[in-house]
């Protein structure tokens, strides 16, 4: 038989309930997520990453559906980190602009504003009490 007459067949898609329950190695791991074996197993040690649901010797494999779920939690940290980083910069901008002569100057005047007033109560307060 040579290759040439007998092709490799192509493989098919699993279906979508067969695919949830499927078994993953660590290159199909280091794959998805597009780091280092060393750093997935650093993940799994932590606790970060899931557990391999077979452990033996040169066999260890996770399920579909747990790598998937993971990396969904590490999405939505990130998009949750990058929305931390968005209202930080706003925060520093409007700090800065606090900062600014005019912001400054209005403050001030602000402030003495509502002193003066406060005091003007508490002298009319204590007159009308005498």
């Amino acid at each position: 038989m040579s290759t040439k007459t007998h092709p490799k067949p192509t493989p098919r898609p699993l279906p979508a309930d067969v695919a949830e329950a499927a078994f993953l190695d660590i290159n199909d791991f280091v794959a998805a997520v597009r780091m280092s074996a060393s750093w997935v197993h650093e993940e799994v040690r932590a606790g970060r990453a899931p557990a391999p649901v077979i452990r033996q010797s040169r066999c260890t494999r996770w399920l579909a559906s747990d790598i998937k779920k993971y990396l969904a939690q590490r999405a939505q940290k990130a998009a949750d980190t990058g929305r931390d980083e968005f209202v930080i910069e706003r925060a520093k901008k409007a700090s800065a602009k606090g900062r600014e002569p005019a912001a400054v100057a209005k403050a001030k005047a602000t402030r003495t504003a509502r002193i003066e007033a406060r005091a003007a109560q508490t002298s009319g307060a204590t007159g009308a009490a005498q």
